[in-house]
C-alpha cells in the first residue's frame, strides 16, 4: 500500500490517460509533458501517438501505454494480434484491451479464453505488459465477473481491470468490484482500476480494496488533492 500523503508515491501509481479521438498532436505533447512533470507511472494514449510518446518520453522513466481494439472489443483475433505486433513495433511498453464480452455473455467461454490466452502469449513474447479491461458494465452478475477475472488470470494476463470507465461497457469503479478482482487472482497478476476515480480519497478507497494502479484522466487533480472532472473517465 502506498503512502497517500506522499505526492510522488501517488503519482507513481497513476497511468495518466487521454485517449479521446479528437486529441491533436499539440494536445498529446501537452499530456506527455504533464506526465513527466508529475512523474506518473505511464502516459496512456491512443495507438497512433505511440511513436511520438516514445520520442518525448525517452529517458524520463515514464512508460508508454496504449490500447488494443478499444472500445469495441470485437475485432477478429487475427486483427487483434496484428495490432498488438504493430504496437510493439511502434514502441509501446504495455497496452490495455477489452476481451470480447459477447463471447462470455453468449456462452462462448472457450472462445473468450482462447482470445486472452493468445493475446497474452504473443504480448509476452514481444516483451509487453498487458492489462485486460473486463468491462463489468456488460456483465450483470458477480458470477460472470468472477468467470471473466479467472479467465484473465489463468491466461497469464499481468493486470486485470473491472472497466475502462468508457462507453457502454464502462462503469464507475466500486470497492466491491475491485475486491472481487483481487479475490480471484494471485500474484504476479495484479489489479488496476479505472472509472470515475477522480480524487485522492477515491483512489485510496480502491487501493484499500485491492488495487495497485489506477488509470484516470484526473491524474494531476488527484496528485494535487483536488477534485477531477466528474464526467471524465
Amino acid at each position: 500500500m502506498i503512502d497517500f500523503q506522499d505526492r510522488d508515491q501517488v503519482a507513481k501509481a497513476i497511468q495518466y490517460t487521454n485517449v479521446n479521438p479528437d486529441l491533436t498532436r499539440d494536445g498529446v505533447v501537452a499530456h506527455l509533458e504533464q506526465c513527466v512533470h508529475y512523474g506518473f507511472d505511464a502516459a496512456m494514449i491512443g495507438p497512433c501517438w505511440v511513436p511520438l510518446a516514445r520520442e518525448v518520453l525517452a529517458g524520463t522513466g515514464v512508460k508508454v501505454a496504449s490500447t488494443l481494439n478499444f472500445p469495441m472489443a470485437n475485432d477478429t483475433l487475427d486483427m487483434k494480434i496484428a495490432a498488438l505486433r504493430a504496437l510493439a513495433a511502434a514502441g509501446a511498453d504495455q497496452f490495455d484491451f477489452p476481451p470480447n464480452p459477447g463471447y462470455l455473455l453468449g456462452g462462448m467461454e472457450e472462445e473468450y479464453r482462447r482470445e486472452m490466452n493468445e493475446i497474452a502469449r504473443i504480448a509476452h513474447a514481444e516483451g509487453m505488459v498487458l492489462k485486460a479491461m473486463l468491462e463489468f458494465g456488460f456483465l450483470p452478475t458477480d458470477d460472470l465477473k468472477v468467470r471473466a477475472t479467472r479467465a484473465a488470470f489463468e491466461a497469464g494476463i499481468d493486470w486485470v481491470k473491472q472497466s475502462s470507465g468508457w462507453g457502454k461497457g464502462g462503469c464507475e469503479a466500486t470497492t466491491h468490484d475491485v475486491a472481487l478482482l483481487a479475490a480471484n487472482i494471485e500474484l504476479p497478476c495484479r489489479v488496476k482500476v479505472s472509472g470515475k476515480v477522480n480524487t485522492r480519497e477515491k483512489m485510496q478507497a480502491m487501493f484499500e480494496a485491492g488495487a495497485e494502479l489506477v488509470g484516470t484522466s484526473s491524474g494531476p487533480a488527484i496528485v494535487d488533492g483536488i477534485v477531477g472532472d466528474p464526467n471524465a473517465y
